[in-house]
């Protein structure tokens, strides 16, 4: 049943200092040299029957450990259910290293720390600043990204093949103060990988969701603007390599949710409701010892031929390589069958608008097939929620293989996924969301 809206919103930044290392990219020449735009968190709390607390940080992502301890203690200070918490990282990998990619990099522990703090305090803050509101969602339309597994790279490619299976959207929810009338908060989501600066860049920034955020709250003012990945696992933004693009992409996204934000029409009454609940995604078994013992063998001839390199980042890739090589041999030693990789799912519904989200890198082909199938007038899919598992790839493309399908496992310590992991997916979003419709 629909109550009266309150929502409270807060934002921080979240930058680490200079001379940690950076996240998301293997083989990086150094760490943080400098920052050039600061990296944010945000935090929009809605309450009506029911709370929600939707979360955004400038991060490649979140461990789940980390998240669940996180959303834990927001539980113990707000009264919010754990399950009704969403964070969701931006995925940009132009911050800092991150548990979750643990040889990508080496994370920070005073940085991590001093990020747990932050963000329970940031929920806390948006809690605290509760007051009646207003809210509505609308669908622009708009491109960032290409399907990066179905088109060539090279000069002229989006002439000649388009941009292959994308989400050419953008959903808005936006948040009013009801009494004035005035933006409180712009939320949005659409995917595309954030890697508009590539492995070269070594100063901090949000890339082009950043310039986005800023987009909107200059033409949205007084509001916060909060950014939500979408399911961008085989999306990524082109064209890449400077932040002038990575501008130029901001300011398209930003464009577009302006004029989202100007066909809402807002409500001051919504219905809330959420669930949650923990996947278990099929993995493949183990190879056999032989053949564990040979990708073992060549994890060690590649860094004992590459680690002289001078290149930090590198040797720590490679160590890593090693690491995650003589895992596989020890399961299989070990016989180890029938492994999961444990995924949360949380799902939300806002009056009619839906959101799915998931914690890994999902396939764009979700959010079209969710979005497709889902009873609310529009849903929205996000990953990166509530911690980075791993890709999270389509039945065919784990058929497939390639490297969001295979060779990113290493950097996740996992062995690959099974083609039977997306009806799991499916069938479990189906029949959370029977049961909040």
């Amino acid at each position: 049943m629909s109550t009266e809206l309150t929502a409270g919103v807060a934002k921080a930044v979240i930058t680490p200092p200079v001379g940690v290392d950076l996240g998301g990219y293997g083989g990086r020449a150094g760490p943080v040299t400098g920052v050039h735009d600061e990296l944010e968190a945000g935090a929009l709390c809605l309450c009506a029957d029911a709370p929600l607390l939707l979360m955004t940080a400038d991060l490649v992502g979140l461990d789940t450990a980390t998240a669940d301890a996180i959303r834990g203690r927001l539980a113990e200070r707000t009264g919010i259910p754990a399950e009704n918490v969403f964070i969701t990282c931006t995925h940009t990998h132009s911050g800092p290293a991150m548990p979750c990619l643990p040889t990508l990099g080496k994370p920070d522990p005073a940085y991590l720390k001093r990020l747990k703090k932050a963000l329970v305090e940031l929920g806390v803050h948006a809690w605290q600043r509760r007051k009646p509101a207003a809210w509505g969602v609308a669908r622009e339309r708009v491109t960032i990204g290409v399907n990066r597994r179905e088109v060539t790279r090279r000069p002229g490619f989006l002439e000649e093949e388009g941009r292959g299976t994308i989400v050419d959207y953008v959903d808005v929810l936006r948040v009013d103060d009801s009494a004035s009338g005035t933006p409180m908060a712009v939320w949005m989501c659409h995917p595309a990988h954030p890697v508009a600066l590539r492995h070269t860049n070594t100063l901090v920034s949000a890339d082009w969701e950043g310039y986005a955020r800023r987009e909107v709250e200059r033409t949205c003012l007084g509001a916060v603007a909060l950014f939500a990945q979408g399911c961008c696992g085989n999306i990524t933004c082109w064209p890449q390599g400077t932040f002038e693009l990575a501008e130029e992409h901001g300011r398209t996204l930003g464009s577009a949710v302006a004029k989202a934000v100007a066909a809402i029409i807002p409500s001051t009454t919504a219905e809330i409701v959420c669930a949650g609940i923990e996947l278990g995604l099929p993995l493949f078994d183990p190879p056999a010892v032989g053949d564990a013992e040979a990708e073992l063998e060549k994890c060690v001839e590649a860094r004992d031929a590459n680690g002289r390199s001078g290149n930090r980042g590198t040797q720590l890739m490679l160590d890593g390589n090693v690491q995650w090589a003589a895992e596989v041999v020890r399961l299989a030693a070990a016989g180890v069958r029938d492994q999961v990789l444990s995924c949360p799912l949380s799902i939300a519904r806002i009056g009619d608008f839906g959101i799915v989200a998931l914690a890994g890198e999902p396939f764009v082909e979700y959010a079209l097939a969710i979005d497709a199938g889902s009873p609310f007038n529009r849903t929205a899919v996000l990953g990166y929620t509530n911690g980075n598992v791993g890709y999270i790839p389509t039945a065919a493309a784990c058929c497939e293989g390639g490297y969001e399908a295979e060779k990113s496992v290493r950097y996740y310590g996992t062995t690959r996924m099974r083609p039977e992991a997306e009806q799991v997916v499916l069938d479990a979003v189906h029949q959370l969301v029977e049961q909040i419709v």
